[in-house]
């Protein structure tokens, strides 16, 4: 098995275990964000690429700084800049279907609950990437990303993306 059959096996293993696990999983034939092609015609060489950002806002622990996921041919980076929150136990990145907005009471929920779990943090502090390549093929529709502590079942801070 060659490393993209390994990679689709793995997210798909990724998909099954979160529903498993009671984490609502997002279809995987998602709109992509407006591309910027280069070239046309037969001859020609395309590329595709496309950045998403957003700025952290705290939730159930003080959580600041940026997320920004950028797809290039053949590669998907997700980027935590200036970034830090509180301590956890647990904690992952998520992405989510839904944006976060206001509810009646005044705080911060994301729209919709359903949740993709991407990867584990790797430190509460500092500018931190994540090579999430092994997605591509099922890459989910976004509208934010969340950091979520799996032991107390709470979203620390949540970034809607642009």
């Amino acid at each position: 098995m060659g490393i993209m059959g390994f990679a689709r096996l793995l997210a798909v293993g990724v998909i099954v275990v979160s529903a498993a696990t009671g984490c609502a999983t997002v279809a995987p034939t998602p709109p992509r964000p407006t591309p910027t092609a280069a070239g046309s015609g037969p001859t020609a060489t395309h590329t595709t690429s496309w950045t998403l950002s957003g700025t952290f806002v705290p939730q159930g622990a003080p959580t600041r700084g940026q997320v920004r996921i950028t797809e290039k041919p053949g590669s998907l980076v997700l980027t935590l800049s200036d970034f830090s929150t509180g301590p956890g136990q647990d904690l992952y990145i998520d992405f989510n279907p839904g944006a976060m907005t206001r509810n009646a009471a005044g705080d911060n929920v994301v729209e919709d609950p359903n949740t993709f779990q991407v990867v584990a943090l790797k430190d509460i502090t500092g500018t931190q990437s994540y090579d999430l390549s092994y997605l591509i093929p099922v890459w989910p529709q976004i509208r934010s990303v969340t950091i979520f502590s799996s032991k107390s079942r709470e979203a620390f801070g949540t970034a809607n993306l642009r």
